[in-house]
């Protein structure tokens, strides 16, 4: 997802100039490409702790769940902006 979105912003970064919908729409583009990616690290970082049987994977699982509703609400704000 974050790569597919990431593409969107770099198709919106190209055609900035192209019109003003364009440019308006950049900033919230690239929070919810920011949002995806901190999504995508967290849920790694959850991933490779329990792959790899550490003692602090259950730390990063509560870190993972309780960014969940923040983005959420983040892209969620982001997407309903006129």
């Amino acid at each position: 997802m974050m790569l597919a979105i990431g593409f969107v912003g770099g198709m919106f970064w190209l055609y900035v100039d192209t019109s003003p919908k364009t440019k308006a729409g950049l900033p919230s583009v690239v929070i919810i490409t920011v949002c995806f990616a901190v999504l995508f690290a967290v849920a790694l970082a959850a991933f490779l702790g329990l792959r790899r049987r550490r003692r602090w994977h259950w730390a990063a699982q509560a870190v993972l769940m309780l960014s969940l509703p923040l983005i959420y609400e983040v892209v969620l704000a982001h997407l309903q902006t006129p």
